[in-house]
């Protein structure tokens, strides 16, 4: 009777404290339906390369903002590369570009925490959600640099093979989003930090910016901050600017 009563309470513990998994991380978090977490699996994650999940996703649509008044703010990957002597940590290197102040950057993102999760949509048990910390460092010769940290949360899936793949079975759906990075950016040489916030398809902690149902709107009166064009694009607003025209501009490649 004393075992059995040892084995409920450790089985009680354990489910709790999965449950309370990725609590640092709740607020960046954005599922259809309620969820709960069940296993970690960082040991899972330290033989795998999960490179890709960051890097030229078939669905990526990466959208960001900087400051209180949501600045438009791009985000590219171009390089990430597995620690060979840390398995949970990225070596990154990218770019970023505010109105036409393009900045190369290099960092790192560490993986903290990973955990399958269930919920009333998802029962089977193979979805789940890595989160972590970064910390990018732009040029510092370059005009307006500066360091961005914050938190992020990848959603995935375990695939028929075993694999874990980056999540976009959801891309359907109105409120699809992953890639969540949240945090501040910091200008070198000063202590002022601004709020640097971006991710793939919406933007966590995003406020009254994004105003959209189906998919990423920005609010028309942040319009000027970056949004135009975006907007004109994605026919949201009456500009009679040739749409075809911002269409091209919206997706040209930037960083090249």
């Amino acid at each position: 009777m004393r075992l059995i009563l040892i084995l409920i309470f450790f089985s009680i513990v354990s489910f709790t404290c999965y449950s309370q998994g990725l609590s640092d991380y709740e607020d960046i978090i954005y599922l259809d339906a309620e969820y709960k977490t069940t296993e970690p699996n960082l040991e899972e994650l330290k033989i795998m390369n999960l490179s890709s999940f960051w890097l030229n996703n078939p669905t990526e649509r990466r959208l960001g903002f900087i400051g209180k008044n949501y600045l438009r703010l791009h985000i590219k990957f171009l390089s990430i590369i597995k620690n060979p002597s840390d398995p949970l940590e990225y070596l990154v290197y990218g770019k970023s570009m505010v109105n036409d102040n393009i900045c190369e950057f290099q960092g790192t993102i560490r993986i903290k925490e990973s955990y399958y999760f269930i919920s009333e949509d998802y029962p089977s048990g193979n979805k789940g959600i890595l989160a972590g910390e970064y910390k990018f460092f732009e040029n510092q010769a370059s005009s307006h640099a500066g360091i961005f940290t914050g938190r992020f949360t990848t959603n995935w899936y375990k695939d028929e093979s075993g694999q874990l793949a980056y999540n976009d079975l959801w891309s359907v759906s109105a409120m699809y989003n992953n890639n969540q990075f949240a945090g501040t950016w910091t200008e070198y040489g000063s202590d002022k930090h601004l709020i640097a916030n971006w991710g793939d398809s919406r933007i966590p902690l995003s406020g009254d910016l994004d105003v959209g149902t189906s998919e990423f709107r920005p609010a028309d009166k942040y319009a000027s901050n970056g949004w135009i064009i975006f907007l004109i694009a994605n026919g949201g607003t009456p500009d009679k600017m040739d749409i075809e025209g911002a269409r091209k501009t919206e997706n040209r490649q930037w960083w090249k």
